[in-house]
């Protein structure tokens, strides 16, 4: 299994008021700033498109063809897709009428528990945010090659 967060570097995500310095001492990571949380979270769920990218560059990895998967396992995909952002395994859960088979037909069509496929989605879609760059100037206040003090 290929670790999806092997091709490019972690990001520095800050959350900061404007008015409050900064300072980050990586400079080989992208450094993406928000004045507050709900920016964080309206840049982030701007980024749905690409979860469905995400999910299929994940089961690629895992040589998975999702047309051979059992209709359970691909409705569960579709409904993953369709997020506007990625769920917790509880929340996958939900979109299926039982557990046990859910896990059933997962077990038999994906070859990594849903907690651990879930996490490949994640840092995947944020290696396509981070390749495609950034939508919002207010989350370009810092990059890689400015390090130092951000106001």
């Amino acid at each position: 299994m290929s670790d999806p967060r092997s091709s490019s570097p972690p990001a520095v995500f800050v959350i900061a008021p404007t008015d409050v310095a900064v300072q980050v001492r990586a400079t080989d990571c992208p450094v993406l700033r928000f004045s507050t949380s709900a920016e964080f979270e309206q840049w982030s769920h701007q980024a749905w498109s690409r979860i469905a990218a995400a999910v299929y560059a994940a089961l690629r990895e895992l040589q998975i063809d999702p047309a051979q998967c059992s209709p359970r396992t691909q409705e569960v995909l579709a409904h993953l897709c369709g997020r506007e952002r990625i769920p917790s395994v509880k929340e996958m859960f939900a979109a299926c009428s039982s557990r046990r088979s859910f896990y059933r037909s997962w077990t038999e069509d994906v070859c990594e528990t849903p907690a651990a496929f879930l996490t490949r989605v994640r840092l995947l879609h944020l290696r396509f945010t981070m390749e495609r760059g950034v939508d919002s100037d207010a989350a370009q206040r810092g990059t890689s090659s400015d390090f130092r003090d951000m106001r």
